[in-house]
């Protein structure tokens, strides 16, 4: 729905070399966007350098004469690549997995079921291994690529995850105002050689025009290079013309491969202004209007919606083929397919660097200092006589070729003036040699200071105390920051385009998916309706409100998760409730294989719901609802028991006042009446055994209110 505006066009310039169906951009207004494709700095060389000082090709060729003139060993230590690797393994020690998670609980579901195709795409892709490709070239060069697409095999998995070289990638310099090139970036130009038989099955209806630019127009050309034969095809004459002042500013070896029957494809990205018209369903939430949607035009007709027209950018794409446009269309895109990878970018012209540039200085310099003091080792001093040697035998220039021989034979003059000194001195100063390693040692440590790489980050301990250690390894992940954020950007772009993908291809109506696997397995409904009409599990509307979340997914995290769950089981031992929660965790955070089925098997034997279950999470829950509720009224009931309790203790305490009152009347009564002392010993006893047997009363009543609250301790 959304419609480009039309470019303003000074001129229409020449229409010939443009095969793209209607619906075109204009070819002109396209051209002057690119045209300063070619103006960008050379960053590419530095790039390319700092790659070939990582692989091992750190000679010029100068160096190599010189060293083969002091018939020296071609040898650079490499001091670079260790450091680099370093880097490259802590990311892929810390790699992370992705999911989708839903901002809004009503689409819960639809991110459940684009979480679960995305961990397959993740997997069938190898996305994690081209985002890591991407990694390494943005650490070495300063950038990486990242290409998300549809795949054209149908036999092939639906998505493709590539990464792409840095030579093969041209982007819009002018318009750089972000790590990922969302926003002011206007183009972006794919270049790549790729065979003719590819492109004639591809694009079939271009085969001719495509085999004669490739073969030179051979068939059709004089002896003169005129155009012969086949008069009334004039759109070819026109565009063997074309091509003809197309290779007056580009060599054609540039784009043609005649030998091999290649030609360069230029695959172009770009932005245009266009009018969109969005619906407002709510004061923040607003979707496109869609004309061919009944229930848009349903409710626009009855006045239930506002509509307002707006300028949007629209992303298109065209296929150049050397100087011919053979394809231009408009996307559903709203970002380019290609994610790219910054590590540092120069203030002054916004160029990519990486860490290997600033390494490259003191690599030279650790490199020449070797050579040197391989010179030193092998180098000698002679001195000698004008007469010490016989010129029938030796002369000067065999003794400086032959002193590093260890079979050295010479020959001396045995009619020399100065015979009692010897006739030849040979010697080895090694003055300056311990300057000289010091300063390559200096060298080595400049090559881990600049990139921020301590001894204890490369396997070498430089420090004993754990503190300090674990301080030098902290400091060195600080001064990896601002890189490792980029590559976080640029990583969760290109997950985020992928996640895209997906969504556009579960807009089926009434789209049924299963999720999960074993008792946790159900089926989704997509982009259906209530009784009532309303929509429910909408991914058009639930796609915005996606976001990335990361689950880190490597051994040593699985490892240090182990660790603090074995510490929270052995703290809180003497609770089997919660051990019994946190056994399964602690069983999945293990190495073993079936580690997954023996969690499943602790949660069935306690009770408990499996990971994604939400029959089974519902069930627990309404079963700890039940149980609660029965301990409230289990307390309840306690509670009145002992109140009951109190009472007639309480009842039993007066009668027992009132009897002994009671006795003590009667026994002053028979006292003064004179009544024998047995009588009165008897009337006590009597009144000592009703107050036992109060006491045991009293004592059965508690012990069974003991009962009772084990009981429901126990329930």
């Amino acid at each position: 729905m959304i419609k480009p505006t039309t470019p303003y066009d000074d001129r229409a310039g020449d229409q010939s070399r443009d095969f793209a169906a209607a619906g075109k951009f204009s070819l002109y207004a396209l051209e002057r966007m690119l045209r300063d494709c070619s103006d960008q700095p050379q960053w590419r060389l530095r790039a390319k350098l700092c790659a070939a000082y990582y692989d091992g090709k750190q000679l010029t060729e100068l160096q190599r004469w010189h060293i083969r003139q002091e018939e020296l060993e071609e040898r650079a230590i490499n001091l670079i690549r260790p450091v680099i690797n370093s880097v490259l393994g802590q990311e892929a020690k810390s790699r992370t997995d992705v999911k989708v998670e839903s901002d809004d609980d009503s689409y819960a579901d639809v991110a459940e079921v684009i979480s679960a195709k995305l961990k397959e795409a993740e997997r069938e892709t190898r996305a994690h291994m081209a985002v890591s490709d991407a990694y390494a070239s943005m650490v070495k060069t300063g950038i990486g690529w990242v290409h998300v697409s549809k795949n054209s095999d149908p036999l092939a998995y639906p998505y493709r995850v590539e990464s792409v070289h840095r030579d093969e990638i041209w982007w819009d310099w002018m318009g750089q105002t972000g790590p990922t090139l969302l926003d002011g970036c206007r183009w972006l130009v794919r270049k790549r050689m790729v065979d003719l038989d590819e492109v004639e099955a591809a694009m079939p209806e271009h085969r001719d025009i495509l085999r004669r630019s490739v073969n030179g127009w051979e068939q059709m050309l004089d002896y003169s290079g005129n155009m012969v034969g086949e008069p009334d095809e004039t759109s070819l004459r026109q565009a063997f013309d074309n091509e003809r002042r197309f290779n007056l500013t580009v060599s054609k070896r540039d784009w043609v491969d005649a030998a091999r029957k290649m030609i360069k494809l230029y695959e172009v990205w770009y932005r245009v202004q266009a009018v969109v018209v969005m619906m407002h369903l709510s004061p923040v939430k607003k979707v496109e209007y869609d004309e061919k949607d009944p229930r848009h035009v349903e409710a626009v007709a009855r006045g239930l919606v506002k509509l307002s027209k707006g300028i949007t950018s629209q992303v298109r794409r065209a296929l150049y083929a050397g100087p011919y446009r053979l394809l231009d269309e408009g996307t559903r895109k709203r970002n380019f397919p290609y994610i790219p990878f910054f590590a540092f970018r120069d203030d002054d012209d916004k160029s990519p660097y990486g860490l290997i540039d600033g390494m490259i200085s003191p690599q030279d310099d650790f490199n020449e200092r070797h050579h040197r003091i391989q010179w030193m080792l092998k180098a000698r001093q002679i001195q000698m006589d004008g007469d010490a040697l016989d010129p029938n035998y030796n002369t000067i220039a065999d003794i400086a070729d032959a002193v590093m021989r260890p079979d050295m034979v010479m020959i001396t003059n045995a009619q020399r003036a100065n015979k009692q000194n010897a006739a030849i001195k040979i010697s080895n100063d090694l003055s300056m040699q311990p300057e000289q390693f010091k300063v390559q040692a200096d060298s080595k440590q400049y090559i881990n200071d600049t990139t921020g790489r301590y001894g204890s980050q490369l396997g070498s301990a430089q420090v004993q105390s754990g503190i300090a250690n674990s301080m030098l390894i902290e400091q060195g992940e600080q001064s990896m920051g601002e890189m490792n954020d980029n590559y976080t950007y640029g990583r969760r772009a290109a997950f985020e385009e992928l996640v895209c993908e997906i969504s556009y291809d579960l807009r089926q109506e009434k789209l049924q998916m299963p999720i999960g696997t074993g008792r946790t397995r159900r089926v989704v409904i997509l982009n259906t309706f209530d009784p009532q009409g309303m929509p429910v599990n909408q991914v058009k509307d639930a796609d915005i409100r996606t976001a990335l979340a990361e689950t880190p997914n490597t051994p040593a995290f699985r490892q240090q998760a182990q660790q603090q769950l074995a510490s929270i089981i052995t703290a809180l031992g003497n609770n089997p409730k919660a051990t019994a929660i946190l056994a399964p965790a602690y069983m999945e955070s293990t190495s073993i294989p079936n580690r997954q089925q023996v969690a499943d098997d602790l949660r069935k034997a306690n009770g408990l719901p499996m990971p994604g279950d939400k029959t089974g999470q519902a069930q627990a829950e309404a079963m700890q609802q039940q149980a609660v509720a029965q301990e409230q009224e289990a307390a309840k009931l306690l509670q009145g028991a002992t109140v009951a309790e109190k009472a007639a203790n309480a009842e039993r305490h007066k009668a027992a006042a009132r009897a002994s009152n009671a006795s003590a009347a009667l026994i002053e009564q028979r006292i003064a009446a004179g009544v024998a002392p047995a009588e009165v010993d008897k009337v006590l006893a009597e009144t000592e055994r009703l107050r036992n047997d109060a006491a045991n009363e009293d004592t059965l009543i508690a012990d069974s209110l003991a009962e009772a609250e084990q009981d429901q301790q126990f329930a």
